[in-house]
C-alpha cells in the first residue's frame, strides 16, 4: 500500500506541473505554435513507445515471478540494457525520418530540432525504468525526491521561458536538458545495481518472447491512442489540431489512479497466475474495480457536466470549438475504472490483446478517416470513444475463457451506477447554485474540490455506511 502511495504522490506532482504548464502553453502561444509544439511531443511519445516496446512490463512480470533480492535486481539489470539498445536504435531510426515525418505533419520543428528530440527520446525511453527498480530495491521514495524536485525545477524554468520568448526552441532545449539530467542522477544513484554480476547482459529467449509479445500490443495499443491525433494532423489544418489536444485534454488523477494500479497490480496478479490463484486473481481485481469506480467517476461527472467552463477558464475563448469534443473524449473514461492490458498480460493473455488491439487499429485507421473527412474533429472524437467501448467487450470475452467466475458477476454494478448516479445529482446542484461564479479559475477549483469531498463522503456512507478516516485510507 505504501508504495501505491508514493507512486501515487510523484505522479500527481508531476501531472499537476505539466497540466499547469500545458494549460499556459495553450494561453500564451499562438494557435499554430501551440500545435507544432504538441506535435513534437507526439511524436516523441509515438517513438518512446515503440522503442521501449515491453520493457516496463516485462520487468514487472519477471520481478513478481522471482523469488529473491538478487534475482530480481538481476532481472531488472538484464532489461535495463536491453532497453538502451533498443533506445538507441531508436534514436538512429528517427533521425532517418525525421525529414519525412516534418512533411507529413506539416512542422518543420521536428526535422529542425531533431538531434534535441533524440535526446528527449533517449531518455524518456529509460527514466520510467528506474520506477520499477525503485519498487524492487525498497527506494521509493529517493526515485520520488529525484525525479519530482528536477520536474519542479524544469517547469519552473519552461515557464519562465514561455512567459519571457514564447520561442519552441528554448522550449525544447529545456527539456532535453532536464530530461538528460533526470537520466544522470538515476543513474549515478542506481550504479551499483548496473554493476553487479551478471551472465547474461541482455535479456534471454524467454523473456525476450514475453517483451516482444507484449511489446507489441503496447506498440499498437499506443498508436490506437493517437490514431484521432495524428489523422487530423495529416487530413485537417493544423490549427485543428490544437482542438483535438485541448479536447483530449485529461484531468491528472485519472491518470493517475490507473497508472499506478497498474504499476503495482501486474507484480501481484503476474504471481497469483503462477501459482494457480485464480480466485485471488478475481479477487484483487475486483477491488481494483471497485476503489476505482468510487475515486474516479465523480471527476468524470464533474468533466463532462462542467466542460464549458472548465475549458474556457482554463484555455480562453480562442478554444471553445474543443468543449464539446472534451466532453465525448470524457465519456469514454467511463470504462477507465477496468484496467485490462496489464492483466490480461499477467494472466497470459498477451497475445490475446494483441490480435484484440490490432482489430481495433485497423477499425480505427478506416473509421477516422471516414469521419474526419466528413465531419472534422469531433468525427475523431466519437470514434475513439465508440471503439474503446467495443474494445472493452472483446477484451471481456478474452478474459472469462480464463478466470473461473463471468466478469459481469464480479464487477461491482451497484457501486458503478450509485457512484454515477451521486455525481450527476450534486454536480447540477452545484452547477444551478454557483454557476455565476464559476467563470474564474479560483472559484472553479474550489468547486471541483468542494464537490469531491461531498462525493466521496456520500458514496462512503451510501456504499459501505462508513464514514471514517480509516475507511478513507482503505480507498487511497
Amino acid at each position: 500500500m505504501n508504495k501505491i502511495k508514493y507512486l501515487a504522490f510523484q505522479d500527481l506532482l508531476k501531472k499537476i506541473l505539466a497540466m499547469i504548464f500545458f494549460i499556459l502553453l495553450a494561453r500564451i502561444l499562438k494557435v499554430d505554435e501551440f500545435s507544432k509544439y504538441q506535435q513534437i511531443l507526439l511524436v516523441i511519445n509515438l517513438f518512446a513507445s515503440l522503442f521501449s516496446a515491453g520493457i516496463p512490463m516485462g520487468i514487472s512480470y519477471y520481478h513478481g515471478q522471482s523469488s529473491s533480492y538478487k534475482l530480481k535486481v538481476s532481472v531488472y539489470k538484464r532489461f535495463f540494457y536491453t532497453q538502451l539498445l533498443i533506445a538507441f536504435i531508436g534514436g538512429m531510426v528517427y533521425m532517418i525520418l525525421s525529414l519525412y515525418l516534418s512533411v507529413v505533419f506539416k512542422n518543420n520543428y521536428i526535422y529542425d530540432y531533431s538531434l534535441l528530440i533524440v535526446v528527449i527520446l533517449f531518455t524518456n525511453t529509460t527514466i520510467g525504468l528506474f520506477k520499477n527498480l525503485s519498487t524492487v530495491t525498497n527506494q521509493l521514495k529517493n526515485y520520488l525526491v529525484i525525479t519530482s524536485a528536477v520536474s519542479v525545477i524544469s517547469i519552473l524554468i519552461s515557464t519562465w521561458i514561455l512567459v519571457s520568448t514564447s520561442n519552441i526552441f528554448y522550449l525544447i532545449c529545456s527539456l532535453a536538458f532536464f530530461s538528460f539530467l533526470t537520466f544522470a542522477i538515476l543513474v549515478k544513484f542506481n550504479l551499483k545495481y548496473f554493476l553487479t554480476k551478471n551472465k547474461n547482459i541482455f535479456i534471454n529467449k524467454n523473456e525476450s518472447k514475453y517483451t516482444i509479445s507484449m511489446g507489441s500490443v503496447a506498440i499498437v495499443s499506443m498508436i490506437n491512442i493517437y490514431i484521432d491525433q495524428m489523422m487530423v494532423s495529416f487530413l485537417l489544418p493544423l490549427s485543428d489540431y490544437s482542438y483535438i489536444k485541448i479536447g483530449s485534454f485529461q484531468i491528472p488523477f485519472i491518470g493517475i489512479i490507473t497508472g499506478t494500479l497498474v504499476t503495482v497490480m501486474i507484480p501481484i496478479i503476474s504471481n497469483q497466475y503462477k501459482n494457480n490463484k485464480y480466485n485471488e486473481i478475481i479477487k484483487t481485481w475486483s477491488d481494483s474495480i471497485e476503489k476505482s469506480t468510487i475515486l474516479l467517476i465523480p471527476i468524470i461527472i464533474f468533466c463532462l457536466i462542467f466542460a464549458q467552463d472548465i475549458i474556457i477558464t482554463f484555455f480562453s475563448k480562442k478554444y471553445d470549438g474543443a468543449i464539446i469534443i472534451f466532453q465525448v473524449y470524457m465519456f469514454q473514461w467511463l470504462r477507465a475504472v477496468v484496467i485490462f492490458g496489464g492483466i490480461m498480460g499477467a494472466i497470459g493473455l498477451e497475445k490475446e490483446l494483441l490480435k484484440n488491439t490490432m482489430i481495433i487499429t485497423v477499425l480505427n485507421i478506416v473509421i477516422n478517416y471516414i469521419m474526419i473527412s466528413n465531419y472534422g474533429v469531433i468525427g475523431a472524437a466519437i470514434t475513439t470513444t465508440v471503439l474503446n467501448y467495443l474494445a472493452l467487450v472483446l477484451l471481456v470475452r478474452k478474459v472469462d475463457q480464463i478466470l473461473p467466475k463471468k466478469f459481469i458477476s464480479y464487477f461491482p454494478f451497484k457501486i458503478y451506477f450509485t457512484s454515477i448516479s451521486l455525481s450527476i445529482f450534486f454536480a447540477f446542484l452545484f452547477k444551478y447554485m454557483l454557476n455565476d461564479y464559476l467563470t474564474s479559475l479560483v472559484y472553479l477549483l474550489a468547486c471541483a474540490t468542494l464537490f469531491y469531498i461531498i462525493i466521496i463522503f456520500a458514496q462512503m456512507k451510501l456504499i459501505y455506511n462508513d464514514i471514517s478516516i480509516n475507511k478513507l485510507k482503505s480507498l487511497l
